[in-house]
């Protein structure tokens, strides 16, 4: 059941970064002035909190879900002693 949670975590953090780069990247097609400029706010706003939400939803969830937490652990260790033909 755990793997299974976790999948599906993953697959919305996923989804919802996929989005909102969507969002950031898309082109307006408008017509009108008015009309581009707001659907260009709205859209860069959107993935903007579409971002956040993504930042939010992983730093909660990399403190209970396991693979989060593996992961996280795998990046500290590789922080702690980096690779030297990297530097």
């Amino acid at each position: 059941m755990n793997k299974t949670i976790s999948v599906i975590r993953l697959a919305i953090l996923i989804i919802l970064f996929s989005v909102a780069v969507v969002f950031l990247f898309g082109e307006e097609q408008d017509e009108s002035l008015f009309s581009f400029t707001i659907h260009l706010i709205m859209d860069k706003a959107f993935a903007l909190g579409l971002f956040y939400y993504v930042g939010r939803l992983y730093k909660r969830w990399s403190k209970i879900d396991p693979w989060f937490i593996a992961y996280d652990k795998m990046c500290d260790e590789v922080m702690d002693k980096p690779n030297p033909t990297q530097l």
